[in-house]
Parts: structure tokens; sequence; C-alpha cells
């Protein structure tokens, strides 16, 4: 709780510092080599564009850390690294290379738990664990490689963004316990892992199999873990699935699912990918989440995903109670991953701080589709408004880029979003 609290502290404290009147968005591409940072009104409901930073290939996800002026992000250039980027508020914003980190396998996660020390990536058959280096707060040494195959096939295995497929997908932490997790798709397993806070190594304890058995091809994608440590939640991306369990030294105690897609489509859950989860992010007013979101991709172009909020009791348990889902105008393209932004922290101070209910948030959701590709598309990036449990749902408010907009001068056009992460 104590650490939950100085994130917002810091958070807080250094969006006094800026406009009074935006929220600012950092996003990658899988289809443009370029980083975008983007400007949110709260008030007018637009979206633009403040800064198209050079980037290394299509950067697939980014993490912050807990001041947010730092950013890391993987990429599928080859050969394959990680890149961390800085974050300037002085006058105007502005976003800046850093450094970059050689791995040895493309990574599809990044992640930098308390106590800020340690960057976590992971991706097909490797992941790796670097220091962060105190002077410059980007990439430190290399400290280790954990594999996800054996050693003497690591020589042979694919290293590319096609073992993002089949091979681990994620890597997140019960802060309590002192645990890590990471979810692998073409094993239907999640592997679990002492972690050394101290150190940051990682030391493997247990391998944790599919609760629908080994035929079931559920293929976890992503993890999260309740801020009490003691719940992980698993989308599986083949069966449409978020699991729940609950976390023990020995093993994760399957809970009980939720299915992400309407009950209606379960017969025809073969048309959509389970994608990303996100817990609703405490805030002073409520620190327990009572929140959990899952979103799902299109098979296909003309299958439109969804967004799904489950509702969580204190412990971070489902509660009996309908989801909330949205159906996405398009389906998604190889994106449809999220952030949110609660809206008790306004913009920077600004009216309605502390009146909305509990949960209320900004989301921002990437679209890669070929229709949000397009000139004609409705953008890349797109920022939804949630006002909490029973307020009339999702609803979608602003989208970038417009068609007609114009990239700056030597400047490419973002051609579909890949993850998007707020700054403020």
């Amino acid at each position: 709780m104590e650490a939950a609290q100085s994130i917002f502290a810091l958070n807080v404290n250094n969006a006094t510092t800026v406009s009074s009147t935006s929220l600012h968005i950092l996003s990658g591409s899988f289809r443009s080599l370029s980083l975008f940072l983007l400007a949110f009104s709260p008030l007018h409901r637009t979206l633009s564009l403040v800064q198209t930073i050079d980037g290394f290939g299509p950067h697939q996800y980014l993490a912050s850390n807990a001041r947010k002026d730092r950013v890391y992000t993987t990429s599928w250039t080859q050969p394959p690294a990680l890149y961390s980027w800085e974050i300037h508020r002085e006058n105007d914003w502005r976003v800046d290379h850093l450094n970059s980190a050689p791995i040895t396998a493309t990574s599809s996660y990044i992640s930098l738990p308390p106590p800020y020390n340690h960057i976590y990536s992971a991706g097909g058959p490797t992941g790796e664990v670097h220091a962060v280096d105190p002077s410059t707060g980007g990439f430190g040494d290399k400290l280790q490689q954990v594999l996800f195959v054996p050693e003497d096939e690591l020589e042979k295995a694919d290293k590319t963004r096609v073992a993002l497929r089949y091979g681990s997908h994620g890597v997140e932490f019960s802060i309590p316990l002192e645990l890590a997790f990471i979810p692998v798709l073409g094993t239907d397993s999640i592997e679990v892992y002492k972690w050394n806070k101290s150190t940051g190594l990682l030391t493997h304890e247990y391998s944790s199999p599919s609760p629908r058995g080994p035929t079931a091809h559920d293929g976890p994608r992503h993890v999260k873990v309740h801020p009490n440590g003691k719940i992980l939640y698993s989308v599986t991306e083949h069966t449409n699935y978020l699991d729940t369990y609950a976390i023990t030294p020995t093993a994760l105690e399957y809970l009980s699912s939720q299915l992400i897609i309407p009950n209606t489509l379960l017969s025809e859950a073969s048309r959509f990918r389970g994608d990303t989860l996100l817990l609703t992010p405490p805030t002073p007013s409520h620190p327990t989440p009572h929140t959990i979101w899952a979103t799902t991709r299109g098979s296909k172009d003309h299958d439109k995903g969804w967004v799904s909020a489950f509702a969580l009791d204190d412990e971070g348990r489902f509660v009996e109670t309908e989801p909330e889902r949205y159906e996405m105008p398009t389906s998604g393209g190889k994106a449809h991953a999220i952030d949110l932004y609660p809206k008790e922290l306004g913009a920077h101070g600004s009216e309605g701080e502390g009146k909305e209910k509990e949960g209320a948030a900004w989301m921002v959701l990437t679209d890669d589709s070929e229709y949000a590709a397009s000139k004609e598309g409705g953008g890349g990036v797109r920022v939804l408004e949630w006002d909490g449990w029973g307020t009339g749902g999702l609803k979608e408010v602003a989208g970038w880029p417009k068609p007609g907009d114009v990239p700056e001068e030597g400047k490419e056009r973002m051609q579909g979003g890949s993850h998007a992460v707020w700054l403020d």
C-alpha cells in the first residue's frame, strides 16, 4: 500500500509542472518504425500529436518507471534488442532515446516492478534481467538469461517474432510473496520463479499447467497479480478465458474462470484471440482495485474485438455479476492492448478530481487493424471513457490519426498502434 501511494505522489507532483489541460500518451506501432507522443484533452475529448520519435523497428510493448520519466520498449528489430527512452517535461514535452540492450531473442513484454532497480523482459525462447543504470535510468548490465527451451536447443531455436506465438509472452510479480510469473503459450503453462528483490535474479520454483488439461491448448498469454500478491489472473489466447489462481509457494491453485467474449460466442471462440489484462489502477481514495479488464482481437479483419470488465471483491476474486462488454469497431489486428488513467486524478488537478465513481478511468486502446492502418482509418490509438459500474459502459471519445492528418515534415505517419501507456 505504501509503495502504491508513493507512486500516486510521484505522478501528481510531476504533473503539476506541465499543462493543466492535457494528459500525455506514448504509443508504439507494429507497422511503423517510430514512437508517437500524443496529448489527450479530457475537456475537449481530443487526441493530438506532440512528437514523432525515430525508433528502431516496430515497438511492440512499453513499460514505464514509477516517476514515468523513463520508458522501456521491446522491438521487432533484428538483431534483437530492448530500448530505453527519457521523457522530458520541463517546458515542451519531448522523448529522447537513452540506450539499447542487445538480447538473444525478440522480446514480447517488459516490466519494471518495485523497487524499480531491475528490468525484466520475456519473449519466445528466452527472458532477461537487466539492472537499471543508476546514473541514466536506462539499461545497465544484463544480469541473467532465462530459458524456455533446453539449453542445447537454444542455438537452433527461432529467435524472431515468430517465436512469440508459442514461446514466453509476459512477466509479472507478486511483490509481497517475492514470486515472478511467466506465461508460455506453447507449453500451456505458467512458469513460477522465486524473485530476489535485492539481486533481481529469478530461480525457477514450479510449472503450473492449464486448468482445462493438456488437450485444451489454452495458450496463456498475459498475467497480472492483485496488489495483495495472493491472486494471479491469466488470459488465454487460444480459448479466450480469464483464469484466476490462488498463489502459494508450491502451486497455483485454480479458483475460477470467466469467458472474455460474450457467452453467445463460445461456439465461435476460434474467431477471437485473447489478448491483454489490466487491473484498474489503485488510487488514494480507492487503493483496492475492484475491476479487471480483458481484451480480445478478431482472428480476421471482419471479426470485431471485445473489451470486457469483470467485478472483483476486496480479496480480488470474481463477484457474481454480469461483466460489462464493449464491442470494438475493428478486429484490432495484433493490438487491442490497453492502459488506464484514473479520472480521480483529474487532468493535473482539474475540476472533477475526487468526485468520480470508483474505477472511473480514461482507457487508451491501440488498434492495428487494416482499417486503422489505412489513411481512411479511425485511428491506431483510441481513448475510451468509463465512469464506473452501472453508468452506461465504455464509449469512445477520441481517436488518432484522423483521416487527413498530415505527419510531421520528414516523419512517418502512424500505421496502426501496438501498445500505448499514459505518461502523466
